[in-house]
């Protein structure tokens, strides 16, 4: 196991050292995006069919909940691959919103349903002084989330769809934090809690990328190859890292 951290780290590192010098090779970095975003949301949906395969066997509540990790990521990889075909293919820069949209929104379910599932299996033993720093935090990232992009883009001129998928990913976001967060107040203890500790931070990391892409498109500064792209690699990384460390250590 010690030998998937080092090589998330390794990746996490290079990919970091490559956008921090990107002014360098600017032309290089948006094929370069556009091929590694596909690339590692794959290394998820493997990571997640790897534990399927372990826990899939026998047809009960446990391995639906990996059908539901595994069909979250697959759509998910499905969206960047869309992503990428637009814009190799199709010739769209920037295209948002897209097909691409649509397999990202909806991988949110499947991914909810996995972990309200979990928690529900489990969350009877979650305390109240637990509930109410899970209550806390929601409240506080809500904030943040209407502070930092649905406020400064609310005056901005915008069509109504490219508006609502706008709100609509830091608001799923939300949720997912949110029911990830009873999964680790449950299991922080255990020998689960570095699974769902990563699993937090790879969803932390979608949420801060989901903002910073929702403001920069409508601002008109965004582009293939942005700095922000960084924060869904490491949501990716996360994820795979989670769904291995979990799959190891029940």
């Amino acid at each position: 196991m010690l030998a998937a951290y080092k090589i998330a780290i390794v990746v996490a590192i290079g990919l970091t050292l490559l956008y921090a010098f990107q002014g360098f090779y600017l032309e290089f970095l948006s094929p370069f995006s556009n091929v590694v975003s596909p690339a590692i949301a794959f290394a998820a949906v493997v990571s997640s069919a790897l534990a399927l395969r372990k826990y899939g066997p026998k047809l009960n509540k446990f391995s639906l909940i990996w059908v539901s990790f595994t069909l979250g990521m697959v759509l998910w990889f499905l969206g960047e691959l869309s992503w990428s075909i637009y814009t190799f293919f199709l010739g769209v820069e920037i295209p948002y919103p897209s097909v691409a949209d649509v397999y990202w929104l909806v991988g949110y379910i499947p991914l909810f349903i996995a972990l309200y599932a979990y928690d529900k299996l489990f969350a009877p033993s979650i305390s109240k002084r637990a509930l109410g720093t899970i209550m806390a935090t929601i409240i506080i990232m809500s904030v943040i989330v209407s502070v930092g992009l649905i406020i400064p883009i609310v005056g901005l001129e915008e069509d109504t769809t490219t508006f609502i998928v706008d709100l609509a990913y830091p608001l799923l976001d939300l949720t997912l934090l949110s029911t990830a967060l009873v999964g680790l107040a449950v299991f922080q203890a255990g020998t689960l809690g570095k699974s769902w500790l990563l699993m937090i931070l790879g969803i932390l990391a979608y949420t801060a990328g989901d903002m910073i892409f929702s403001y920069t498109t409508a601002q008109g500064t965004y582009y293939n190859g942005h700095p922000s792209d960084l924060l869904f690699f490491y949501g990716y990384l996360l994820f795979a890292l989670a769904f291995y460390v979990h799959m190891k250590e029940l």
